[in-house]
């Protein structure tokens, strides 16, 4: 299953009042040192579901060769994960913010880079009040950050940074999102709790709204398979072949059908 931690021999402890199987497992914690995809099925990357971004926690339920079965508390969604991407638990104090987040060798913006973090991944950082936090590798910017426990960014706002981002199977983060990814990637740093997967966001998602109510910044559309997050009354943000991006409202009706369900967060 996608969400419930299930199978036919081995079901999630949690469970177990609504869920009948030979055997319960409880889960072990595990911290993400790097993105990981999440699948379906162990060693098929065709199965991609979900990912694991850095810094998050995963529940183990399932220790087998080289993957690890379990769920990601983040998102909801139950799977695969290669085991050697996690490490022991640790506390992650912030979440990156802007697409791509700089890490670099010392505070100072003329510092070489060291690599990047994707919008979404954790970190532990240190040196609040300071132009630029330490955390694992290096520095990065303060204001590329936000506080796990101050997440209220302006749910367009957040999609108006992923534009150019690439489109990904699977993906939910400044590295590359798929059409529900781009949604909960965005609710996330809004402080909005959401489904990972399309439909559920589509059935369950804040308020629905009536065909006829005007397009205001924040709403979400759903299409039959695709989703967009409104900007102004005639455009939003969407997750093209090309990658996210902006485009006119009636585009989208004309590329994706009609507007099956529209909700306010």
């Amino acid at each position: 299953m996608r969400v419930d931690a299930a199978r036919r021999d081995l079901a999630d402890v949690r469970l177990a009042d609504r869920v009948f199987a030979p055997h319960y497992a409880l889960a072990v914690p595990r911290t993400a040192g790097r993105a990981v995809p999440l699948l379906a099925r162990g060693n098929a990357p065709e199965t991609v579901q979900s990912e694991v971004l850095a810094g998050e926690p995963f529940d183990a339920l399932e220790f087998s060769g080289d993957h690890i079965w379990g769920l990601s508390p983040v998102d909801g969604s139950v799977g695969f994960v290669e085991a050697a991407a996690f490490t022991a638990v640790y506390a992650p104090t912030h979440i990156v913010a802007v697409r791509n987040a700089s890490i670099r060798a010392l505070p100072s913006s003329d510092s070489k880079v060291l690599g990047t973090l994707a919008m979404g991944s954790r970190v532990a950082a240190t040196g609040a009040g300071e132009s630029a936090f330490e955390v694992d590798g290096g520095y990065v910017d303060a204001d590329a950050l936000l506080p796990l426990d101050a997440l209220a960014l302006d749910i367009a706002t957040v999609a108006e940074r992923l534009i150019g981002a690439p489109a990904r199977a699977g993906g939910r983060s400044g590295a590359g999102v798929d059409a529900a990814g781009l949604v909960f990637l965005c609710l996330q740093l809004a402080g909005v709790e959401a489904p990972r997967f399309l439909d559920l966001q589509g059935a369950m998602l804040g308020m629905a709204l009536i065909p006829e109510a005007p397009f205001v910044r924040g709403q979400v559309l759903f299409f039959e398979d695709h989703s967009a997050v409104v900007v102004d009354a005639e455009n939003a943000i969407h997750v093209s072949p090309d990658g996210v991006a902006r485009a006119p409202i009636a585009a989208l009706v004309a590329a994706h059908g009609t507007i099956v369900r529209r909700r306010q967060p």
